[in-house]
């Protein structure tokens, strides 16, 4: 019987000498803007491996929080057999509202080897979000060409799509092409392919002097439901409406 109990011992010691065991890593995520989060904001933190440079980090512990506060606490658990001292590991952090992201860690924050510790504080930077395309999926019809009103009996009208492309539909002939848009800076195609229908002149030159002042454009502005493009200056060189 004691050689019994003796033999369980040891087989119980070489268990628990031989289980993983965990170390945490504990620190706070915060950012330096004086601004509240919207309700629902979550903190995910991630202990990484980054030991190579040429492949992507290797997640050894994530953990997820609600936003309770700023700095928000964290704890990461991870298992002690992971951790390689010649090798090297971080924590990264983010701040989401459901998929839109609000903050990030943008830069590395060392932590258990290589002289750092099981403690970090994080300071997440703010994600400017890009502005939307104000001209993306819009119709506009002409109203004013070189500061004089466009009295026709069939106006052109142009529609941007969400991928640059330009359509022109003009007094006469209708026109694509692609126009590059930054900010509020616009450049249209100085050449579009486009029918080549016979009409009366007064359509025809109207469609010739719309083109012929595409290439001056280099920007626009939004204001309301007028569009207008201007030149490299400011000027205005064409006016339009926009569509419903």
């Amino acid at each position: 019987m004691k050689r019994f109990f003796g033999w369980a011992a040891l087989c119980l010691g070489a268990l628990i000498g031989g289980s993983a065991m965990a170390g945490t890593v504990t620190g706070t995520a915060g950012y330096r803007e004086r601004i509240a989060l919207p309700p629902g904001a979550v903190l995910d933190v991630q202990l990484l491996d980054v030991s190579r440079m040429d492949v992507a980090a290797t997640v050894l512990s994530a953990r997820r929080y609600a936003m309770t506060g700023v700095p928000q606490a964290f704890e990461l658990v991870y298992d002690d057999a992971l951790i390689d001292p010649a090798m090297s590991y971080s924590v990264s952090a983010r701040i989401l509202v459901g998929d839109k992201l609000l903050f990030t860690t943008d830069t590395h924050y060392p932590v258990l080897t290589r002289e750092a510790g099981d403690s970090v504080d994080l300071m997440l930077v703010r994600v400017v979000q890009a502005a939307p395309n104000p001209l993306e999926n819009s119709s506009w019809r002409l109203s004013h060409l070189e500061g004089a009103p466009v009295e026709a009996e069939k106006r052109p009208e142009l529609a941007f799509a969400d991928d640059g492309g330009l359509g022109l539909r003009g007094a006469c002939n209708s026109f694509r092409g692609k126009a590059e848009i930054s900010g509020n800076k616009l450049t249209l195609p100085a050449n579009m392919a486009g029918t080549l229908m016979a009409c009366p002149e007064p359509a025809e030159a109207l469609d010739r002097a719309l083109l012929a002042a595409f290439p001056r454009v280099a920007g626009f502005i939004v204001d309301g439901d007028t569009l207008m493009l201007t030149d490299a200056d400011g000027a205005e060189v064409l006016r339009l409406t926009r569509l419903p």
